[in-house]
């Protein structure tokens, strides 16, 4: 700017000079990048001439358009004073953009001067007719796409996106000569503004709407009664070394000076603020001194405000200021001029002399200041501050006037060291520091874990996302947890997208293609990637690591500094783009060579496949991808890679998607599973089963029987039974091992749990005589458990019930010793909740103990979490048995607090009721128990699990003798026919409790 548009003493907004109007044409693109088209988080600023059709109406056709030329001209110089671009002139209203070319941080700020600027010279210019013509100013501040668009006028430049249909509406909301503005405008002006609210518009980001505000004043000068730009709202947590720095500081008063350097966001303005409170808490007067980037070519101009306050507290002590501060005819006079905003001070003497001069007049200022009371001066955005400034900070430290407190980013690290005697760098907050601030922001209204989770793992510790995220987040419903992801907040969005947009074309691609492989990346890839889309590969990766935008870690990896940076840079690319980035990506992940470095793995191709449009060809990337984290028992992928592989299926054609989504809803069916999250496949799996979608009569034979699994995990064994009965039929005609110990083992819960109990155990029999000692660890397909182990670990607890134990310990010390064997995690799950239920049942409550709380830990460990519900449960009740009522009661909350068992509808949850009510009347909570236990029998008849049944009307038999009450629906069954129904099945476990109840009632 050179200073135009200012006051080089005040650092106030002037008139520019005559004959500086800009050439620039509306709309005519200026000297930008060849490659313009770009997301950019920019302010839009929307001004109209209020009344203009009425003067049109009554002048002259001429005179009308002399007055409308003038006074667009005259709205444009303003936008142009501060840098802003005309994007559009439309009759009597003209749309302009700032930060898009010269892209700056302070868009907002510069974009409110100049819509302050056009209301204040419409007020006063000539406009040749009375009454002068008004104007009304809407601002705000968004993420807008800008492009080239060609017309037969020539090639101008267009703007568009939500934050140009808001800042339209924000300007109707503006009375005649003002300027309304948004609340994310204001939030991102440091500066002081007066304001008077306007109302609130809809808005699609955020569901309770932008709040507008006239603005009334956005005043430099109230920098000294402002003590720093800090955020007071959330908490200091994790900068304790810095602050026990600062208290240090400001009590001792000897002038010494601290220097705090950190990225944008780190806390910089923060811990100044807490140096302002520690000052004010001790009687210390505080300074403050804070660059801006439209003052930094302005020499002295951040100072002014501070010399004003600093007068202001020198005058009621002392008589006559320049006298007592020694000051020369020369310097009395810099004071005037600094004090009086005048710009001639002094005017017949070289710069050279005018800055020495009021170098010394600044500094015998403050030392007659800080002999009459304590000051402390702070300093912010060291990295904006002019030259002529910084003499001066070096001057203070230098003559030890006062304490000073300066803060910057790296690029003033040479500045703060020249005014420092110390320098302390902050870095990102650990993990628990994190969590303690996000926990501290939402301490009246807790966040849900997996938001909490998910703000710590894109802040990575930086405190400034941390507070954003954490208070945004507070108004998410549970089902926006995605939505999440996908935002970043617009003060984030400003300071990283400016620091992008000043990158130049060669590194500007390289940026978009290391933002399109990701958060990190081998060192080579950075290196071929800048060979394929760079003209200077060497300058660009240069480029990028100066602008601290890509940064060398370990290992030869490259990285971006933050993970912040890389969603800004993979937003900033508009649709066109991220698929070209993605396919230059894919060309060179293609090209790479045995030993070249770091493999591409199949799921980060299929990411670049989806992404430069070929939907086909990533769900073959992804195939490979599920099998190869199958292989692995790699769960949680496997859960996502099915879940992408929906989401790109279905973008075929409808025929083509069922088939695709059907394929992988087999491959992924048995993880889910493990997962609770089986009925997911439902739709494709039934698809399958019918044969509408048909894969050959081998994978509807399985498809059948994966419905039959999917009715008794969901509650309907009934309907389970059909699918297993044609299933069979399948297999009566074309027998497969592997599908028939399937369906034995399907038909076994089945069977079980509609108290056919005999049958269960014979089937599991069946399946094992089957089985040679060869296939007896074979998978079958099921890549993270053996069928074998699941049979004999299912039949071991039938067993165990019925009272048959030899053989329960014998199917028992089968499971344990496959499941070591072949080292399959769930399997040994399995086996160690079969073995733990046994010794529990037994009565062996120390060694249940021990083996069940392993399997409850080793059950989350691996997120095994189909089977979750029963091993709290049986841990639980082990713990009740054994009177550790609070271990057993923390158990069962967290288990109800995740959820799992109201997705898994066997007679595993059953036990989960069971536990709950036998630990309500274990703590004498008589009401309670019967309520759960009436839970627990209305479970097992919703869910058909007959068998089960007749366990919870046991319990619930319990409870009416332990506590006196009646437990709803249990008076339903004869207490005689409870007992014929259990002799005749055998349910030993059950008979022995029956025997229990009748003693105590006896």
């Amino acid at each position: 700017m050179g200073g135009q548009g200012f006051d080089s003493a005040a650092g106030q907004p002037v008139q520019p000079a005559v004959g500086q109007a800009s050439t620039q044409a509306p709309g005519v693109v200026p000297a930008l990048s060849g490659d313009i088209e770009a997301v950019r988080f920019a302010t839009v600023l929307f001004a109209d001439i209020v009344g203009s059709t009425r003067l049109i109406s009554v002048l002259d056709p001429e005179d009308a358009r002399d007055v409308l030329d003038s006074t667009i001209s005259l709205i444009r110089q303003a936008i142009h004073d501060f840098d802003g671009m005309v994007v559009r002139v439309q009759g009597d209203g003209v749309m302009a953009v700032f930060g898009v070319h010269p892209a700056v941080e302070d868009h907002p700020l510069r974009a409110a001067l100049a819509a302050c600027a056009i209301v204040e010279r419409m007020r006063t210019g000539p406009s040749g007719i009375l009454p002068a013509p008004r104007a009304r100013v809407g601002l705000h501040s968004g993420p807008i796409l800008l492009r080239r668009q060609d017309n037969d006028f020539g090639s101008i430049l267009d703007v568009v996106g939500h934050a140009t249909h808001v800042a339209g509406q924000i300007e109707r909301l503006a009375p005649p000569a003002s300027v309304a503005i948004s609340a994310t405008t204001v939030s991102l002006i440091a500066e002081h503004c007066e304001l008077q609210p306007l109302g609130t518009i809809a808005s699609e980001i955020d569901q309770r709407g932008e709040a507008v505000f006239e603005l009334t004043a956005l005043d430099f000068a109230a920098g000294d009664r402002i003590p720093v730009k800090g955020n007071a709202t959330s908490p200091l947590i994790g900068r304790d070394v810095q602050l026990e720095a600062i208290k240090a500081m400001v009590s001792r008063q000897d002038g010494a000076a601290l220097g705090i350097l950190g990225e944008a966001g780190m806390g910089k303005s923060r811990l100044l603020l807490e140096g302002a409170r520690v000052s004010a808490g001790t009687g210390v007067t505080v300074l403050v001194v804070r660059g801006n980037a439209l003052l930094a070519p302005v020499p002295f101009g951040c100072l002014a405000a501070p010399v004003r306050y600093t007068m202001e507290l020198l005058q009621p002590l002392v008589a006559d200021v320049p006298a007592a501060a020694a000051l020369t005819a020369d310097q009395a006079a810099c004071l005037d001029g600094l004090l009086g905003n005048s710009q001639t001070w002094l005017a017949h003497l070289p710069p050279g002399d005018r800055n020495r001069i009021a170098t010394q007049t600044i500094l015998k200022l403050f030392r007659l200041a800080t002999g009459h009371m304590p000051l402390v001066l702070l300093v912010d955005d060291g990295q904006y501050l002019d030259r002529e400034s910084l003499s001066v900070l070096v001057g203070i430290r230098e003559g030890r006037i006062m304490p000073m407190l300066m803060a910057g980013r790296p690029e003033a690290r040479e500045s703060l060291q020249r005014c420092c005697d110390e320098v302390l760098e902050l870095a990102a907050l650990p993990p628990a520091a994190a969590r303690s601030l996000v926990a501290m922001i939402n301490r009246f209204a807790p966040l849900d874990d997996v938001i909490v989770d998910r703000i710590l793992e894109r802040a990575q510790g930086l405190p400034l996302a941390l507070q954003e995220f954490a208070v945004n987040a507070q108004g998410e419903e549970d089902g926006e947890v995605a939505e999440l992801s996908i935002r970043i907040p617009a003060r984030l969005e400003a300071l990283l997208g400016a620091r992008l947009a000043s990158l130049d074309d060669d590194a500007t691609r390289l940026c978009q293609l290391c933002a399109a492989l990701g958060p990190a990346f081998p060192l080579g890839r950075l290196q071929q990637g800048a060979a394929l889309v760079c003209r200077n590969p060497a300058s660009a990766i240069n480029h990028l690591v100066e602008a601290r935008v890509i940064e060398f870690a370990v290992a030869n990896q490259a990285r971006f500094t933050h993970q912040l940076v890389q969603e800004a840079a993979y937003r900033t690319m508009p649709r066109r783009r991220r698929t070209m980035m993605h396919a230059k990506a894919l060309e060179m992940l293609g090209a790479q060579q045995p030993g070249e470095g770091e493999a591409a793995s199949h799921a980060e191709l299929a990411t670049h496949v989806e992404k430069a449009g070929l939907p086909q060809r990533a769900l073959a990337h992804l195939w490979d991808a599920s099998q190869q984290a199958l292989s692995l028992a790699a769960i949680d992928s496997v859960r996502q890679l099915y879940l992408r592989a929906r989401e790109m299926a279905a973008r075929l054609d409808p025929a083509a998607a069922a088939v695709e989504r059907a394929r992988f809803s087999l491959l992924a069916f048995d993880t889910l599973q493990q997962l609770s999250q089986e009925q997911i496949t439902r739709e494709d799996m039934a698809l399958l089963a019918e044969g509408t979608v048909d894969m050959g009569p081998g994978i509807r034979t399985v498809a059948r029987i994966n419905m039959a699994l999917l009715d008794w995990i969901d509650g309907a064994p009934q309907t389970g039974q059909a699918w297993l009965a044609r299933a069979e039929a399948d297999l009566d005609a074309h027998d497969s091992l592997p599908r028939r110990t399937y369906a034995d083992l399907v038909g076994a819960y089945l069977a079980y749990s509609q108290t056919r109990p005999a049958e269960a155990i014979s089937r599991i029999e069946g399946l094992g005589n089957r089985l040679d000692d060869g296939q007896r660890g074979s998978t079958f397909g099921a890549i993270v458990v053996i069928p074998h182990v699941l049979a004999r670990a299912f039949g071991a607890w039938y067993l165990t019930d019925l009272g048959n134990i030899a053989k329960a310990r014998s199917w028992v010390a089968e499971a344990l010793n496959l499941s070591r064997r072949y080292a399959h995690d769930y399997s040994r799950l399995l086996a160690d909740l079969a073995h733990g239920y046994l010794h529990y049942r037994e009565g062996r409550l120390e060694r249940a103990l021990g083996i069940l709380r392993g399997a409850y830990a080793d059950c989350l460990r691996h997120h095994f979490l189909g089977f979750e519900p029963a091993s709290a449960s049986w841990l639980a009740l082990t713990l009740i048995e054994l009177g550790r009522l609070r271990e057993a009661e923390a158990v069962l909350t967290e288990s109800v607090e995740r959820g799992h068992f109201l997705k898994v509808r066997t007679s595993a949850t059953y036990y989960l009721h069971e536990a709950r009510a036998r630990l309500a009347m274990a703590q004498g909570k008589v009401v309670e128990a019967a309520d759960l236990a009436a839970e627990a029998l209305e479970h097992c008849r919703s869910c058909g699990e007959a068998m089960h049944e007749l366990h919870a009307l046991v319990l619930c038999r319990e409870v009416e003798a332990q506590t006196g009450m009646a437990v709803w629906g249990a008076q339903e069954v004869p207490t005689a026919d409870l007992v014929r129904r259990i002799d005749e099945l055998g349910i030993e476990a059950l008979q022995r409790k029956l025997v229990a109840i009748e003693s105590r009632i006896a």
